[in-house]
């Protein structure tokens, strides 16, 4: 807010509101809730930090002029200038309510260039009754941000042989709902050393209104254990600024498995298969198909087998596996106790 204007018989002020976000309809305003009342001087605190906006996306301004004494000036339009003194457009307006006149929502598109902006908002030279009245203008300021992002990993194999090929899926959202035109990704390994790169696809994950995806393929570390694997994305250089971001994910190499290990989950006292029981055998984790069986293969070793089922007490098989070996594990449901069992 600023007085840029102190004439004898009059004094005008402008300022400029600025909201992230296209023009939203207008609508009733609801009761307000006791829980989210705040005293005058946290809105006070609140509307003195200069509004901040992600680079290039859509932000509404509105304008309010007072002049003293009160006029209504709904014949005239407040210019919106940007840093270099382009027009950007006319705000109309279109109330006043005795004291205070309001344009109507204008919509730009923010600058592309991150840091503090400074506008221009000018009321222009008019005449009003026989009077004339020089141009009025006051600077309003907001911050421009990068787009922030964030990365989603998922579909890491919990073990992979040492050396071979695996494949994994990687996700990139950003706060403005970007599509990715041409984001990059890029994978190193613990020392730093690209293990993967590529571009994201264009169009999002299923579900997703904005979650950009890539599969990608990478080899294991030949050394045997877990690695620590970092993912960078968006890549630099993009038009419009984004936050670049990390992930880590481990990635375990194993030995090369010599023996199968077969699973049958079955319910104990109905003798059906349960199908989708978790198998840990670790570091490896499967789920029983529709018969309720389930493969895994493991180098030879001690092992402690894990067989949950939903609703069923888990099973538990320790022992060294030198074979191929079948396993069949029959779980109880896990039931709530009687009262008689509780008072017994």
């Amino acid at each position: 807010m600023a007085v840029q204007d102190q004439e004898p018989q009059t004094a005008c002020i402008i300022s400029v509101e600025v909201t992230p976000g296209g023009i939203a309809a207008r609508a009733e305003p609801a009761e307000p809730d006791p829980d989210e009342i705040v005293s005058a001087e946290e809105n006070a605190a609140e509307d003195a930090q200069p509004a901040e906006v992600d680079a290039g996306a859509e932000v509404t301004l509105v304008g309010t002029i007072q002049y003293s004494p009160a006029r209504d000036l709904r014949d005239v339009a407040l210019l919106i200038k940007d840093d270099e003194g382009s027009l950007l457009g006319e705000a109309e307006i279109v109330e006043f309510n005795g004291e205070i006149n309001t344009t109507a929502e204008l919509a730009v598109k923010a600058p592309l260039l991150p840091g503090e902006h400074i506008w221009l908002a000018v009321l222009p030279a008019h005449t009003a009754d026989g009077v004339d009245y020089q141009e009025v203008s006051a600077p309003f300021q907001f911050i421009v941000r990068s787009h922030t992002t964030s990365i989603v990993v998922w579909d890491v194999p919990t073990a992979i042989v040492a050396g071979e090929a695996f494949r994994f899926k990687l996700g990139v959202k950003c706060s403005s709902a970007c599509g990715p035109a041409n984001w990059s990704f890029a994978v190193s390994d613990e020392d730093g050393q690209p293990a993967a790169a590529g571009t994201l696809g264009d169009e999002p994950w299923p579900g997703t209104a904005a979650l950009y995806y890539a599969e990608v393929e990478a080899r294991a570390p030949e050394a045997e254990g877990v690695h620590d694997w970092t993912v960078t994305a968006p890549g630099p250089d993009l038009e419009i600024p984004h936050e670049q971001q990390t992930a880590r994910i481990g990635v375990r190499s194993v030995r090369q498995p010599e023996y199968l290990i077969s699973i049958e989950a079955i319910d104990k006292a109905s003798q059906a298969p349960i199908k989708g029981a978790k198998v840990v055998v670790h570091p490896y984790r499967v789920f029983t198909d529709e018969h309720g069986r389930a493969e895994v293969r493991v180098p030879q070793g001690m092992y402690r087998i894990f067989v949950s089922g939903p609703g069923h007490v888990p099973y538990r098989s320790d022992g060294e596996v030198m074979a191929d070996t079948s396993i069949r594990a029959e779980l109880t449901l896990d039931r709530e106790p009687t009262a008689a069992e509780l008072w017994a």
